[in-house]
């Protein structure tokens, strides 16, 4: 898999906007996340940190094909705050973490998501995956 370099300049953390549907912020904690998210479903999430702004900055974007609350719980001590959004399926969370990832470019994610195992989808803002070709892993 190849490499997406950013320019230095484009990998400081960025402040996150409330539009982008994400729920939050909670402190990454099991209390916080196990109370936040009662059901298993896949979603996606961003792990972050506050400025001395008060907003949310975004230091990581990343999805849960299956379990949200269980990829959290595994995050607990790499992170501050989280926000989160569940989807109705594994192409949904695919496609948000896309989205997010472009949007705030974030420091922690040093490449493009990769999609899961089998899957042809391919990401609505970028060619990443037409230049790769299929994923049969």
């Amino acid at each position: 898999m190849s490499v997406i370099p950013f320019k230095a300049a484009q990998r400081a953390a960025r402040p996150m906007a409330t539009t982008t549907g994400l729920l939050g912020p909670f402190r990454l904690a099991y209390d916080e996340i196990t109370n936040s998210l009662p059901r298993v479903a896949p979603g996606v999430f961003a792990v972050g940190h506050r400025g001395p702004d008060g907003k949310f900055y975004v230091d990581y974007i990343g999805r849960a094909d299956r379990d949200l609350r269980e990829k959290l719980l595994s995050l607990i001590g790499s992170g501050n705050l989280f926000k989160f959004r569940q989807t109705p399926s594994n192409e949904a969370a695919f496609h948000a973490e896309c989205d997010l990832f472009h949007e705030f470019k974030p420091p922690g994610n040093r490449m493009h998501p990769d999609r899961p195992a089998g899957t042809n989808w391919e990401c609505s803002r970028c060619r990443f995956f037409r230049l790769q070709g299929p994923s049969w892993s």
